[in-house]
């Protein structure tokens, strides 16, 4: 028996991904040959996130489940403290090797992805740590510890194509535009590009980047005095109804040492802490060409990636770092952007259109964690799974999908 069918769907996609020897020829940091393969270990930490695991210690609980090892094609499932020395054992070049391996991962997706548009989704997030004594994890200007990470979501695709771990009292600016780089190698050029991002990120070498690479940008801007001062003095005449008690504006706004550019700005009426009426603004700066109302609306969809930033977290488990030393953290890091990728894949490419949305909790209760009998007969083995299971045309989707899978080797 087993309560983890579903991972030979998921198992199945990798294999015709080729992922594991991709991992292998791209990712070597043991000196000895003995053990499990660099692949095995990080599918492992994979797996663990996938089916639920938020820590380490949780491989324990797939190491209980007899059945999942065959399912797997494993002898077992790697056990916690090995874990930990294998994540341990990534030094900066190592790190490097394994954002090279799910770029190239990537790649063997992208001729199958239908999206002709690609919305990179900038944004960063306290990871809260319980410790101080980890490497890295410090104290931000709010009284939180832990670390900053910055991460770069394909909105289209629902895909995280490039993130970094950072400090906890770093800012997140200066890293944004080599992650931002880095998304570019990993999703090519070959579709339109947009950007958007919040005011953390309104940064004028960002900015004239995506301008030279003619890319979409929509970014917040940080309301200096004089940028605050500008809208202010907008006249009621520029101020058109855009949706239920706001209001919407564009102008031509030229900062410091800067040409002209395009703003677009909402103002609400709200009361403040001494009960007068005032105007609560937001702005941002944009190259966009559409009508005004159009690009704002489009700008706001950025507050979907606080939904992935959560199910990051929360559903992944990746919030709590499990190490004391930085690098070992890091690639915990990057091996949970394989493992969010490897579903976000599998649920766009192999199962039915109103999958596409759900969170992968979801995935994971309706699909993946399904009680199922494994059976040998006939030197074959099958999987029995329940006559009362609901979402067996979920199953048969899938296994019509991954039939005719056929990715792309860069």
């Amino acid at each position: 028996m087993t309560g983890n069918a579903g991972v030979v769907l998921l198992r199945d996609f990798i294999e015709r991904l080729g992922l594991a020897q991709l991992l292998d020829e791209a990712v070597v940091v043991k000196e000895r040959e003995r053990g499990y393969p660099e692949s095995e270990n990080i599918l492992s930490l994979c797996w663990n996130s996938i089916l639920g695991g938020s820590c380490l210690r949780d491989l324990d609980v797939l190491r209980g489940d007899e059945g999942i090892a065959e399912l797997l094609g494993v002898e077992s499932v790697m056990a916690p403290t090995t874990a930990g020395e294998f994540l341990r054992e990534f030094a900066i070049g190592d790190l490097n090797d394994l954002k090279r391996a799910n770029r190239q991962a990537a790649q063997r997706v992208r001729a199958i992805q239908q999206s002709p548009t690609v919305t990179l989704d900038l944004d960063a997030s306290l990871y809260e740590q319980s410790s101080s004594n980890k490497e890295g994890s410090r104290m931000n200007y709010k009284g939180e510890i832990g670390y900053y990470p910055l991460f770069i979501f394909w909105a289209e695709e629902k895909e995280l194509v490039a993130t970094h771990l950072v400090r906890g009292n770093a800012r997140a600016t200066p890293k944004a535009l080599r992650l931002v780089k880095q998304a570019l190698q990993s999703v090519g050029t070959d579709r339109r590009l947009f950007l958007r991002a919040d005011s953390e990120f309104y940064s004028w070498i960002l900015i004239e980047f995506c301008e030279q690479r003619k890319i979409t940008y929509a970014i917040t801007a940080g309301q200096t005095a004089n940028l605050k001062k500008a809208v202010e003095s907008l006249p009621d005449s520029q101020w058109r109804y855009y949706q239920s008690g706001m209001q919407i504006a564009q102008f031509q706004y030229a900062p410091d040492r800067h040409g002209p550019h395009r703003y677009l700005a909402t103002r609400q009426s709200v009361i403040d802490e001494q009960g007068n009426a005032k105007w609560k603004y937001h702005v941002v700066i944009t190259n966009d060409k559409r009508r005004a109302g159009k690009v704002m609306k489009w700008s706001s969809g950025r507050c979907a990636m606080e939904n992935f930033l959560k199910e990051h977290k929360r559903d992944f488990g990746f919030e709590k770092m499990p190490s004391k030393k930085f690098n070992a953290n890091w690639t915990w890091l990057l091996i949970s952007q394989l493992a969010w990728n490897i579903v976000a894949w599998f649920n766009r490419l192999c199962l039915p259109t109103e999958c596409h949305k759900i969170t992968v909790a979801t995935l994971r209760h309706r699909l993946f964690k399904v009680a199922a009998r494994i059976v040998h007969q006939s030197r074959q083995r099958y999987l029995v799974l329940s006559e009362k299971n609901h979402f067996k045309d979920w199953w048969l989707f899938a296994i019509n999908r991954l039939n005719k899978f056929n990715p792309i080797s860069p």
